[in-house]
């Protein structure tokens, strides 16, 4: 259960860009006082202030979070691709891209994102994730089947293949390990 969570809360950061542009977009909706009274824009703006919020806390959690015990070693490394930016593209954009919407276009897009929720935390792709790229934590594949989320530099995974040393982490999921840098190191 506690898995669940952790991975709800990522796929909800993973909009973290959409949220702001939303409350953007939105400006003119409360620009008064009388507009913010109405319970739509009330309702908005709070779930938008509430995602934005677990957004910021996954982030913080995994900044905060020891790096783990379990150690893994990397025998090869394969840079990391446009993920990020077809998630982008392929997500964020199509729900921006809605003009005055009707209350079928909202359900639509709710329903959509339920969609992409379920389908985001069954197929573990927890590595699509714009916040964490943000904050300079890149997916990158690792041993040809499972995807490390660091802060690390290509560069300096690729010395420590060399140099056959091991990086410790965690697991979020099955193949997805987070491995932080050590206090310390470059």
């Amino acid at each position: 259960m506690k898995r669940i969570l952790i991975k709800c809360l990522l796929f909800i950061s993973s909009y973290f860009p959409l949220y702001i542009f939303l409350l953007v977009l939105n400006i003119d909706n409360y620009n008064s006082y009388e507009k913010i009274q109405r319970i739509p824009i009330k309702i908005f703006l709070i779930s938008m202030l509430i995602c934005i919020i677990l957004s910021i806390i996954s982030i913080v959690l995994i900044a905060i979070s020891k790096n783990g015990t379990k150690k893994i070693s990397i025998e090869n490394i394969e840079r990391p691709d446009d993920t990020i930016i077809s998630y982008i593209m392929t997500y964020i954009i199509p729900i921006l891209t809605v003009n005055n919407m009707d209350k079928y276009e909202i359900i639509v897009n709710i329903l959509l994102f339920i969609l992409i929720g379920y389908l985001y935390i069954r197929l573990n792709l927890l590595y699509l994730n714009p916040l964490w790229s943000m904050f300079g934590y890149i997916p990158c594949r690792i041993n040809n089947d499972t995807v490390l989320i660091t802060n690390y530099k290509i560069s300096d995974l690729k010395i420590k293949i060399k140099n056959g040393q091991n990086i410790k982490g965690f697991y979020i999921a099955n193949d997805i390990f987070i491995a932080k840098k050590e206090k310390g190191e470059n």
